[in-house]
């Protein structure tokens, strides 16, 4: 079988304080896991989703995840190629940043490090300086995270509402006019409902509105999209349902304190 699409297993079965694990073709599956190591991933190339019970995270190219260790998550990718650089630690420091899932910003010195561990890729054997280093590299997380980039959307657990959101985010992924007309009465109305009923629905389950949920959601599908080289920004805000490339950057800089020229990949 593939090690990579087995990854939980196989990490959890070395027997090592930290592991290290590069991978230019990361192998996805639905598979649910967790593993008894915290995880920090590199993306170097491609974009990754994370999914937990209540929440999905988009990780783009050049931005790092942490995972705790027990967390159950599953993982997946619209693109074909994913290039990862996963760092796992069995032990670290007592600190508030190490207990939660957080997609954030690679400074330049922890991407430099992070590549510097590729001499250790799979290494099953003890090593001293490659765990002194790689304690180092993780003890310097909380100094460099500012904050969690909200890539974050909530998972539905009212099966009406998740109904309604694979249709919205259908329409979004049509792109086009099926993106940029849309029209919250219509949808409800598609769905038997008033726009006020629809709205207090979403509110109940996954706590924002409908409004703000399609908002977020082409804002993650237009991170995910400038991942992708040779996509640019005009391009992109067409996809997501944004006739003015100005409104398209304002919200997006609204939403991620970016502009999406910050987030596209050469």
């Amino acid at each position: 079988m593939e090690r990579a699409r087995f990854c939980h297993l196989t990490v959890d079965a070395v027997q090592k304080e930290a592991y290290v694990w590069h991978e230019a073709d990361w192998k996805f599956s639905d598979e649910w896991h967790a593993h008894h190591m915290g995880q920090l991933i590199f993306v170097e190339k491609g974009v990754q989703y994370l999914h937990t019970a209540e929440r999905t995270y988009l990780l783009p190219t050049h931005h790092c995840a942490w995972i705790p260790p027990g967390l159950v998550h599953r993982t997946s990718s619209p693109v074909k190629q994913v290039y990862l650089r996963c760092i796992f630690l069995s032990k670290t420091a007592d600190n508030p940043f190490f207990r939660d899932l957080n997609i954030f910003h690679t400074s330049k010195v922890l991407r430099e490090m992070i590549l510097f561990t590729e001499q250790w890729s799979r290494l099953e054997e003890e090593d001293t300086l490659e765990l002194d280093f790689l304690k180092a590299l993780i003890g310097i997380l909380p100094l460099t995270f500012n904050s969690a980039l909200p890539l974050v959307l909530p998972v539905p657990q009212d099966p009406r509402i998740a109904s309604m959101i694979d249709y919205l985010t259908e329409c979004v992924e049509t792109g086009g006019d099926m993106a940029n007309e849309l029209k919250i009465p219509e949808v409800a109305a598609r769905f038997n409902l008033s726009a006020r009923t629809m709205e207090r629905l979403f509110k109940q389950d996954i706590g924002i509105t409908v409004a703000g949920y399609i908002k977020l959601y082409k804002i993650i599908k237009a991170v995910e999209l400038l991942s992708v080289s040779g996509e640019n920004v005009k391009s992109v805000a067409i996809k997501v349902g944004y006739d003015s490339v100005s409104t398209f950057s304002n919200t997006f800089y609204k939403v991620l304190g970016l502009r999406p020229q910050e987030m596209m990949v050469p």
